[in-house]
């Protein structure tokens, strides 16, 4: 099994956008539409510092399932989502997430909260594609 980031990134890489379209298709998930509408969708708001936090890198093994297990978390990191959260509350469970998750979903998850993905090759245009109008252009 890929990670979630892993599985982006081999997306990514793709050469046709068929294909891209194709293989967020097939492998639709919770996580997988969490992340692209976190990095790509203009209405979510991130309320967590600039740059990448510091902490430290998990080099646990089997921690693939930690980001499905996880990814309802990333609620308490965005304007919307429990607004009474203390900032540096917040901005604790967001490294104790970076923490528990592969280094690559770790990469991952600061990208996003950037408004970006770590790769190139993934658009608006292409995610819409694959999930008709699910974020706003």
């Amino acid at each position: 099994m890929l990670f979630r980031s892993e599985f982006l990134e081999k997306v990514s890489k793709l050469k046709k956008k068929d294909e891209k379209v194709a293989a967020l298709r097939a492998n639709d998930s919770y996580i997988i539409r969490t992340v692209l509408q976190g990095a790509f969708d203009p209405r979510i708001k991130w309320l967590l510092p600039e740059g990448d936090p510091p902490y430290r890198v998990n080099d646990l093994v089997d921690q693939e399932n930690v980001l499905i297990k996880e990814g309802r978390k990333l609620a308490y990191f965005v304007e919307g989502g429990y607004p009474n959260l203390k900032q540096l509350k917040r901005e604790a469970m967001f490294i104790e997430l970076l923490e528990t998750v592969t280094p690559a979903d770790a990469k991952m998850l600061c990208a996003m909260k950037e408004k970006k993905l770590p790769w190139k090759g993934i658009t608006v245009d292409i995610i819409n594609e694959a999930f008709p109008g699910f974020i706003p252009v």
